[in-house]
């Protein structure tokens, strides 16, 4: 198994990277991110987006540390760039040719794009694993968390038999939203998925599994307009599949993968803090007439109940903003603030059970 106590999955998007950006070396070192490439913002320069323009910015944040990139499939992040990357052709060669030529500087584990067809796994997908292994120390697989045993051993064997010696896999398990899903049933879903790893431990670094419950809207889920509270259940989650399987926990910090967009002006000022024990959020909302982010960090300061400080850049920003003074006043800078707190909380944790 790997050093790593926590695998966080998120998209490259400016929210994201921010908050990937201000985190401390210490906090970094534990984690390897997952990466779903992105286009960038739309430019006269670029009206497809760029992503070369986001490899620039995981390059900086990453600093010469490891980690795993796959390419996001959702319309509202794609452009023709990212859709000649998901080619299969020959091996995924531009895939290939993507991450072992124009970013051979960067420390990529790269993700393994599992297509099948009535046969089974596709050729390409092979070839990939075959040459691809031989010029990295681990590749990643990325697959559903409802698949069974059987199907699980599927995916893995043809990746597996073509995986050099000298490579490992890690393998992810993936949930996605899983808010008002019962816990017990989606653990055991992953038990069943986990189970179809054994036969291949031998060639497997880390079980990964991923899950998000934080709601598309905190106020609704808490029931009160300018205070409240909601419970989060990846960790009832993870302690429910770790009862019977080594697996290491990932998630998506915080973000709901609904993904909606906020247009301008109809937002409330909100900044949401997760709980120590990982358990919920609290929020404070108020409108910008009323007080907007100032008062949020004022209020948000006087719970103590609720917020501790952790000396990370996020309680820099929340302190600045209860000066009136904040860096931000936009709902993406405070997600990256949301963010960095929680990927802080997750660490804690992580530290106090191995402990």
């Amino acid at each position: 198994m790997s050093d790593y106590d926590y695998f966080p999955i998120v998209k490259t998007r400016d929210a994201e990277l921010r908050c990937f950006r201000n985190l401390n070396s210490r906090s970094f070192d534990k984690i390897l991110p997952i990466y779903e490439l992105t286009k960038s913002r739309i430019t006269k320069k670029a009206p497809d987006g760029d992503i070369y323009r986001r490899m620039k910015q995981i390059e900086e944040i990453q600093a010469g540390r490891p980690f795993i990139l796959d390419l996001c499939t959702d319309e509202r992040y794609i452009n023709p760039q990212i859709e000649q990357l998901l080619s299969g052709a020959h091996g995924f060669r531009d895939w290939q040719y993507f991450i072992f030529d124009l970013h051979v500087n960067l420390n990529i584990i790269p993700m393994v794009h599992i297509f099948e067809d009535d046969d089974g796994v596709l050729p390409d997908v092979e070839e990939f694993v075959k040459s691809a292994s031989c010029k990295v120390d681990h590749l990643a697989a990325r697959m559903p968390f409802d698949l069974d045993k059987e199907s699980i051993e599927n995916y893995l064997e043809p990746i597996v038999k073509n995986l050099d010696s000298s490579c490992k896999l890690y393998v992810i398990l993936d949930a996605g939203f899983v808010r008002d899903k019962e816990v017990s049933s989606l653990v055991d879903y992953f038990i069943d998925s986990c189970s179809g790893t054994v036969k291949y431990r031998e060639f497997i670094e880390d079980v990964v599994i991923l899950t998000t419950s934080f709601p598309s809207s905190p106020a609704v889920e808490g029931g009160h307009d300018s205070s409240g509270k909601f419970l989060i259940t990846e960790e009832d989650i993870y302690e429910g599949v770790r009862e019977e399987f080594d697996v290491k926990y990932g998630d998506y910090a915080s973000i709901n993968t609904e993904q909606i967009e906020i247009k301008g002006g109809t937002f409330v000022p909100r900044i949401d803090i997760a709980s120590l024990d990982g358990r919920s959020f609290s929020y404070k909302r108020y409108r910008r007439q009323a007080g907007g982010y100032a008062l949020c960090a004022k209020r948000t300061i006087e719970d103590t109940a609720n917020y501790t400080p952790l000396d990370v850049w996020a309680d820099e920003e929340i302190a600045l903003a209860a000066k009136d003074i904040p860096n931000g006043i936009s709902p993406a800078f405070w997600i990256s603030v949301r963010m960095n707190y929680y990927i802080e909380t997750r660490l804690l944790l992580r530290r106090d059970s191995f402990s």
